[in-house]
């Protein structure tokens, strides 16, 4: 009974050692875009396009191969018929035939051909499809991802503050037991600690918000556990001014999924502009037929005729050439070669359109890039003589020259000289990440 325990608890702690390592793990920015990628439930619908259309390939492409059908009917006629000569007599009779028909395709004027190219068009589309939605998510992760940073950098940036407050309190308790400070600067200090307590159960609570906001990005339930990789040396290497983003502007188009798409629509309209032609052109269809029947005249007895004699005796081969001519399609030809230019246009412009937006978008993202690299400089300028500021202040108080009121206008200016900073950075970086992502299709750090 002892040694089942044991095993229990061995069980029990290898569960739970095995528990704590999967929840330590730390997700980088890569995996979490991968998962997401995996997990997402539009592009997993994009791929079963991808492989429903693959299927109109095989179809179009045996097109070419003849087909061959077997056939046997059995028929049998029973009553009386009159002759020309006015007789009338028993028709009864039983009869069967049966054998293989074959037929394909000589002449067709490239509408197999053309159906085949149509549906490769149309699969290549939709994997470019594929493409954009998985660079979208990418996009998505990357922003969830980097607000998760952001968030823990500020709640890190708040606790500090808290410690400091809580520093200052003891101070200024200790010194307020000695009579030296009056209790309105130890109120005081009070309700600022009070305040980045406040401030730090919020930052918490944003932290947890960007965490579920990262999860639905990537598709996990809510239940599951997730710790990003917290390293600030990801940032920093981001903050490095890098002249390939100004670049990317010009680059961005080459093998951009968004022009592939159309440039295999519009494969797939001509391909079809030439399967509607081919309709204008006769067409040649070659068959042919190997088959026996039997017959048998009920009226003289049945079973007087063996069966499989007659039908070795009747055994015969057809062959058929079949010339189609078109001669009147009530203009359905020229309605459809009408619609099919119609859609070329529609195409190009819907082209234009998504190149305009995508243009605007990354000049926008480009400008954004450009503006935070100046801000960066400004606010660690302003940081740096923010962080005098409160030294001074700080020395000040210690001596007596102004009051804590002061000394917290001091801090608080240090706080968000410091947000701002660290909002910035961050900005910098996802615009820096989102540039070669909307250019490449992913990042690479």
């Amino acid at each position: 009974m002892a040694g089942k325990q044991l095993v229990i608890l061995i069980a029990i702690f290898m569960l739970s050692l095995v528990n704590t390592v999967f929840a330590q793990k730390q997700w980088s920015l890569q995996e979490c875009m991968d998962y997401a990628v995996q997990q997402n439930k539009n592009l997993a619908l994009s791929k079963l396009d991808v492989e429903n259309k693959s299927i109109d390939i095989e179809i179009a492409k045996r097109e070419k191969l003849p087909t061959l059908n077997g056939f046997s009917n059995i028929s049998s006629n029973f009553g009386q018929s009159q002759d020309i000569f006015g007789n009338n007599a028993r028709n009864d009779n039983f009869s069967n035939s049966l054998g293989l028909s074959s037929s394909v395709s000589l002449l067709n004027f490239g509408r197999i051909k053309n159906n085949v190219i149509k549906a490769e068009a149309l699969v290549n589309a939709s994997k470019e499809d594929v493409e954009l939605v998985q660079r979208n998510t990418r996009v998505q992760v990357l922003q969830a991802y980097l607000q998760v940073l952001l968030q823990k950098e500020m709640a890190r940036l708040i606790d500090s503050s808290a410690i400091f407050s809580n520093l200052q309190l003891q101070k200024i308790q200790k010194s307020t037991d000695l009579g030296v400070t009056a209790l309105s600067v130890l109120y005081e200090a009070k309700a600022n600690y009070s305040r980045d307590v406040q401030k730090k159960a919020a930052a918490v609570q944003q932290i947890d918000k960007a965490l579920l906001a990262l999860k639905y990005a990537m598709n996990m339930e809510e239940d599951q556990e997730i710790q990003v990789d917290e390293k600030i040396s990801l940032i920093e290497e981001l903050l490095k001014t890098d002249d390939k983003y100004r670049s990317y502007s010009n680059m961005m188009w080459i093998d951009h999924p968004l022009i592939k798409k159309y440039q295999y629509l519009n494969e797939s309209i001509i391909a079809e502009n030439k399967i509607i032609r081919s309709s204008l052109y006769p067409s040649i269809d070659l068959s042919v037929n190997v088959g026996s029947f039997y017959f048998n005249n009920l009226t003289q007895g049945f079973g007087k005729l063996p069966y499989m004699e007659q039908i070795q005796n009747n055994f015969s081969q057809q062959v058929t050439l079949s010339l189609n001519v078109p001669i009147y399609n009530r203009n359905s030809v020229k309605y459809n070669l009408q619609r099919n230019k119609i859609l070329i246009q529609q195409n190009a412009e819907q082209l234009a359109l998504d190149k305009q937006q995508f243009s605007q978008e990354m000049q926008g993202y480009l400008l954004d890039y450009k503006n935070y690299e100046k801000q960066l400089v400004l606010s660690n300028e302003a940081l740096d003589n923010t962080r005098l500021a409160f030294d001074i202040s700080q020395k000040s108080f210690d001596a007596g020259k102004i009051s804590i009121y002061d000394l917290n206008i001091s801090r608080a200016n240090l706080l968000n000289a410091e947000s701002e900073t660290i909002q910035v950075r961050y900005n910098m970086a996802f615009s820096k990440l989102l540039i070669e992502l909307m250019a490449t299709g992913d990042i690479r750090f």
